[in-house]
């Protein structure tokens, strides 16, 4: 008679750990489903960067063009940091690929030509979301002052 407590007694604790566990399960994978804007996705942003060259007074435009090389940055969400970059191609294309639904700002420094400062700059920035898990965004021009 005593066995059959122990055995009944080993019996339901080990269902009760079997329903915790399983409600531990379904709480960590219907929480956990919502990700955040960043890398990990299917989703692609891509644009070009132009580059417009003036005189040292800032009057006269001297040529302008697709620049190669320039810095591209991304941010995810709602984050100041910078979360990757990357070097536009010969023809000035730039792509960010594999990324999640979610809020991006993709930018580049531009010379700032209405400051005094000889070194001035500022963001030259693009704000996009991504609606769809493969949506490939092409963004306008980067218009950037060298």
């Amino acid at each position: 008679m005593l066995l059959w407590r122990f055995q009944n007694y080993f019996i339901i604790l080990f269902m009760k750990s079997i329903g915790i566990l399983v409600g531990l399960t379904l709480i960590c994978c219907f929480s956990g489903c919502k990700k955040d804007a960043g890398s990990g996705g299917k989703a692609t942003i891509k644009g070009k960067v132009y580059a417009k060259n003036y005189n040292s007074s800032a009057t006269l435009l001297l040529n302008e063009y697709y620049i190669q090389g320039e810095n591209v940055y991304i941010t995810y969400g709602n984050d100041v940091a910078v979360a990757d970059n990357v070097k536009t191609s010969y023809d000035g294309t730039y792509v960010f690929p594999y990324l999640r639904k979610g809020k991006y700002k993709i930018f580049v420094v531009s010379k700032d030509i209405n400051s005094s400062g000889l070194d001035a700059t500022v963001p030259v920035i693009h704000e996009v979301e991504i609606t769809g898990k493969k949506q490939v965004i092409e963004l306008s021009d980067l218009v950037i002052i060298k």
